[in-house]
């Protein structure tokens, strides 16, 4: 019912999408896992996580870019995001913009949600809602306002979440964010654990790569349930 809600309001903000950039011609849904790197790369690290978990946003910010750079980009690893709403329809409908926003520029939906994380939660306690916070983050990758509604909306990013949360509780998964390395669950995930597991993985021919002193991060338990699907 909320999504519902949270679509229509989404409606009504159309006007202001008058002024944004072009908005696309077509979408392209993400179909199954989104992620980045060689699909058939030997090592796959798996994370199941929400762009409001601050847990998960303390990780995105400390190891991402190294992540990225030592393992992503050089074609030596694929990381996967799997989609878990710890926080209920706000988490199904960011994830829905960005499974909209195409392959090709779903990771750039999550670092805008991680960048704007705050301001997100905080528009949740506001009379307004999030609407607004959700056309923007839209706009900013050519969405517009009835684009976003629709992809609110979109049974089949729906089912989509609940595919997830289905697979992450048969895994035992009880809290965001939770990581696996070629299937295999990791307790601890700072950068310099994850790259020595990697390398060993990789073999001989891996290159470690640079660490951080990293930050406690405080993992965050997922929702019971996802979010209910709007009624029809």
């Amino acid at each position: 019912m909320f999504l519902k809600t949270l679509a229509a309001a989404v409606t009504a903000l159309s006007i202001a999408a008058a002024c944004s950039p072009q908005a696309r011609s077509e979408i392209t849904l993400v179909e199954g896992d989104a992620f980045v790197g060689p699909a058939d790369a030997k090592v796959t690290v798996v994370e199941y996580g929400s762009p409001t978990c601050p847990a998960c946003k303390n990780w995105h910010d400390q190891y991402w870019a190294q992540m990225k750079s030592a393992y992503l980009d050089t074609g030596k690893a694929k990381f996967v995001f799997r989609e878990l709403p710890v926080h209920g329809a706000i988490d199904v409908a960011i994830f829905s913009v960005a499974r909209c926003a195409g392959p090709e520029d779903y990771f750039a939906v999550l670092d805008e949600a991680f960048a704007k994380q705050d301001e997100i939660v905080r528009s949740m306690q506001t009379v307004e809602g999030p609407q607004q916070q959700l056309v923007a983050l839209g706009q900013k990758f050519r969405l517009s306002a009835e684009q976003v509604e629709s992809c609110i909306r979109d049974p089949k990013n729906i089912d989509r979440i609940y595919e997830v949360d289905a697979v992450a509780k048969s895994l035992g998964v009880n809290m965001t964010p939770t990581f696996f390395i070629n299937d295999r669950e990791l307790s601890d995930f700072r950068f310099s654990e994850m790259s020595a597991q990697i390398d060993a993985l990789l073999g001989a021919d891996a290159t470690p790569a640079p660490t951080a002193t990293p930050a406690p991060i405080e993992t965050t338990p997922p929702a019971e349930t996802p979010a209910q699907p709007p009624s029809q």
